[in-house]
């Protein structure tokens, strides 16, 4: 789980990073720059939290996570991909911070899923280090493959592979036999 967490997370945190300086790149106006970010991007972040978390309580907090970074997988190269086509940019920006938000919302309740509540303060504490390292990962590993290309397509598609990663070991996840709280 740390591993899926901080995979995904690193994917999500690279495109966001990367974001501003890809829509530059590609002409889109301050004005549309503003309105991504401020807007598309917080709603989206603000859903993922908000309605992974319902769906979650519905069909698992392991199955909505591996819905979410698949998702992810296919929608970074796809951000790539739109360009500078507005719509298609708002959209796909909206699914990316979607499932960022869905990472950061779901993975605390499957903490406690997991390892039982007696500890989850502690048990998601210290699965929330993923998000730091993410932090440290994706925006450095974004920024390290626009140095070398001079365009962002490398850095959307090590957030795809970073993504696809992630999904693996999500499968992978296996909640343990015995709970105690």
């Amino acid at each position: 789980m740390w591993v899926a967490y901080a995979l995904g997370c690193s994917a999500g945190l690279m495109v966001i990073s990367q974001l501003v300086p890809f829509a530059k790149s590609v002409g889109i106006a301050a004005a549309s720059l503003s309105t991504m970010t401020l807007v598309v991007g917080a709603f989206g972040n603000a859903a993922g939290r908000t309605f992974s978390g319902w769906m979650s309580d519905r069909l698992g907090r392991i199955n909505v996570l591996r819905t979410m970074i698949g998702i992810c997988v296919v929608a970074m190269p796809a951000l790539y991909a739109a360009g500078s086509n507005l719509a298609l940019l708002y959209v796909a920006v909206f699914v990316v911070y979607w499932c960022y938000g869905t990472q950061l919302s779901v993975n605390g309740a499957a903490a406690s899923d997991f390892w039982g509540t007696k500890n989850a303060g502690v048990n998601y504490g210290l699965l929330f280090t993923a998000w730091g390292v993410a932090g440290l990962i994706g925006p450095q590993i974004g920024g390290v493959l626009y140095d070398r290309y001079h365009n962002y397509e490398a850095a959307f598609y090590a957030a795809s592979a970073l993504a696809a990663v992630a999904l693996v070991c999500e499968f992978g996840a296996r909640r343990p036999q015995s709970i105690v709280g």
